[in-house]
């Protein structure tokens, strides 16, 4: 392309297919959910990789063990606190409390 940008009749079907996307709830459902599962998905992972090396470390009393423990500890935390924060910060929502 030589940067000249886009001719008006491409900006105004740009524009209604972008209005489009916005209104259809379901994609923005799925983009949003999708990366908080990665995410959550990513700090099970991380945290299952903490148990099995704090258990090795712990067995064997290995210094080189209990390093990657704390670095996966780390990440760990890195990784599930935003989830939990948002998680706690959805709780104060008024509707968001389960009736039973």
């Amino acid at each position: 392309m030589d940067g000249a940008g886009l001719s008006d009749r491409e900006q105004r079907v740009l524009s209604a297919i972008e209005a489009e996307l916005r209104t259809d709830r379901a994609l923005d459902r799925m983009l949003r959910s999708g990366r908080r599962r990665r995410r959550a998905a990513w700090a099970w992972v991380w945290g299952v990789v903490t148990v099995g090396l704090f258990t090795a470390a712990s067995a064997t009393v290995s210094e080189p063990l209990l390093w990657g423990c704390a670095a996966a500890l780390t990440l760990t935390v890195a990784t599930a606190l935003p989830q939990a924060v948002r998680w706690a910060a959805g709780l104060g929502r008024p509707g968001r409390h389960r009736e039973g």
